[in-house]
């Protein structure tokens, strides 16, 4: 099984490499999910994480929550981790059976592991584009104190989607705000830059 072990890594470790590489440089496309492949070679079914119609598609493999997480990217990597794991058993001297075991369980966990990583990643990439919409009405508290009247910026943090966002500030109010002063956002001069109020 040692052979077997060290050709699992190596191949996967290399094809792993490869792919980062690729992504690096622009050539595996915009889509996590399709990790530059034809469809027909990626039975990575998530989409959107509704289990809608769109997975129907690929057969019975949407019921199949294995499946779902299965797809070129995250197979190299369970490839890769599958063999890393039963040389670690070997070295261990852990005998054939747990050895086995190990290297099964960590190609397993590598397969999940990629895969949530990009569907994560993916998510971050659709939320990026509605940070705008979002912000005006969003409350937080002021980070750097904000000069009065639009003379000077400051810092906000703010609770937008369940996450802490954090924005230049300026304000319209007659007072400066002071740090940990209690705010709305009004609107958004700029991406990155909120009209603040005292809340």
């Amino acid at each position: 099984m040692t052979s077997v072990y060290w050709f699992c890594a190596i191949l996967g470790s290399t094809l792993v490499l490869l792919q980062f590489c690729a992504t690096l440089f622009g050539l595996g496309g915009g889509d996590l999910d399709a990790d530059g492949v034809p469809d027909a070679l990626d039975l990575d079914v998530e989409t959107d994480g509704g289990g809608g119609g769109e997975a129907a598609s690929d057969g019975d493999a949407s019921g199949v929550p294995f499946l779902k997480a299965l797809s070129i990217r995250t197979a190299t990597a369970g490839a890769a981790f599958f063999g890393l794991g039963g040389l670690t058993g070997e070295a261990l001297s852990l005998g054939r059976a747990a050895t086995a075991g190990l290297a099964i369980v960590a190609g397993i966990a590598a397969i999940y592991g990629v895969y949530f990583l990009f569907r994560t990643l993916s998510r971050f990439g659709e939320d990026g584009s509605i940070r705008e919409s979002t912000a005006v009405g969003a409350t937080g508290t002021v980070y750097l104190r904000i000069p009065a009247k639009r003379s000077g910026r400051g810092k906000v943090v703010v609770s937008q989607q369940g996450r802490s966002m954090e924005y230049a500030a300026e304000t319209d109010d007659e007072n400066e705000l002071a740090t940990g002063t209690p705010i709305v956002v009004v609107k958004l001069i700029a991406p990155s830059t909120a009209l603040v109020a005292r809340r």
